[in-house]
C-alpha cells in the first residue's frame, strides 16, 4: 500500500512545485522517501526545469521529524542512493547539488527532516507569523 504524500506540479517546463501533504503533521517516513527520491531524480535529469519550490498543503506544518513509529525494517531495508549514502541524506545531498534553483517556502513548523530539507535548498522563505524552526 503506497499512500501518496509528495505531489509534483509542473506549472511549466521550467517551474515545478513540490507539495508535502501528509496530515495532520506532515511526518516524513519510509513511505515518503521513494516519492521524494523520484522527484529528486527528475530534477537531476530534466534539462528544462530551472526552479523548484517545496511547500506544504498542511496548515501550520512545512515538514516535521522522521516517523520513528514506522517499522525499523521499512527504513533500514531501503537501499543506499547514488551517492552511497542512506536514502534520506542521499536525497538531501543530491538536492543541494541539483542543477536547479531550489526554494523552500515555509509556512509552519520545519523540524527534523523539514529543517534539513530547507537547508539543502538554495533559498528559504519563511513566514514570520507562521514559521517555526526546531533543531534537535
Amino acid at each position: 500500500m503506497n499512500e501518496k504524500q509528495v505531489f509534483l506540479t509542473q506549472h511549466s517546463a521550467a517551474y515545478w512545485r513540490v507539495t508535502f501533504n501528509h496530515p495532520p503533521l506532515n511526518v516524513f517516513g519510509p513511505k515518503t522517501i521513494p516519492q521524494l527520491n523520484e522527484i529528486i531524480t527528475a530534477l537531476e535529469t530534466d534539462k528544462d526545469v530551472k526552479v523548484v519550490v517545496f511547500g506544504s498543503a498542511v496548515e501550520g506544518f512545512f515538514l516535521t521529524h522522521y516517523n520513528f513509529l514506522a517499522k525499523l525494517e521499512d527504513t533500514t531495508g531501503l537501499p543506499p542512493g547514488p551517492t552511497g549514502l542512506q536514502p534520506l541524506p542521499d536525497m538531501l545531498v543530491r538536492l543541494s547539488r541539483a542543477p536547479v534553483v531550489s526554494i523552500a517556502s515555509i509556512r509552519g513548523r520545519a523540524t527534523g527532516v523539514g529543517s534539513e530539507l530547507a537547508l539543502a535548498c538554495d533559498m528559504r522563505f519563511a513566514s514570520r507569523e507562521k514559521s517555526d524552526f526546531v533543531a534537535v
